[in-house]
């Protein structure tokens, strides 16, 4: 826990949606098939839903779904603690993410140079990889990134006149 006090406020975190990043917080968790029919009557009266008479599990599951909370995420709250904001990336675009650049580049180096195929040969090359990623690697992954969310926003159609909810996102495709 050292770099959320020494980083100025505010400052913002661009996280992905890796498992350890999207570890929910107790409150927003939502029973699973694993929880007893007692234990989902209960979550249900915590979070104030009603619960029909002879409910079967399935049921209340499908109750339990439908009342779900927003989710909250331990390490968002944690990093909002100390000051600092968050931003979550779209599931399934490590594009947008400058690390994912990066970790390429430093995949690429070490499968092109990698020749025995041992243990102190892979540390050899993960450590030249690690000192090969300077400023300017970092620039590029970033302005890579940028430039693929602006093409991505590009295609994207808003229809504000529309009181249709399934009517106000298009995507440049479903349009013609």
């Amino acid at each position: 826990m050292q770099l959320l006090p020494s980083l100025p406020n505010p400052s913002v975190f661009v996280l992905d949606n890796a498992p350890y990043h999207s570890q929910l917080t107790e409150e927003s968790r939502c029973p699973t098939t694993a929880i007893r029919k007692a234990d989902l009557i209960r979550w249900l009266k915590q979070h104030k839903s009603s619960i029909p008479p002879a409910a079967t599990c399935p049921e209340l599951l499908l109750f339990c779904q439908q009342n779900r909370p927003q989710p909250q995420y331990k390490i968002d709250n944690t990093i909002r603690m100390w000051g600092h904001e968050v931003i979550r990336l779209p599931p399934g675009h490590p594009e947008l993410n400058a690390i994912e650049q990066v970790w390429g580049c430093m995949k690429r180096h070490v499968r092109s140079t990698l020749q025995r195929f041992t243990w102190t040969d892979l540390q050899d090359r993960l450590e030249e990889a690690r000192h090969m990623v300077h400023k300017d690697v970092w620039t590029g992954a970033v302005q890579h990134s940028r430039k693929f969310e602006e093409e991505y926003w590009k295609t994207i159609i808003i229809n504000i006149a529309s009181d249709d909810e399934d009517d106000d996102v298009f995507f440049e495709s479903d349009v013609e």
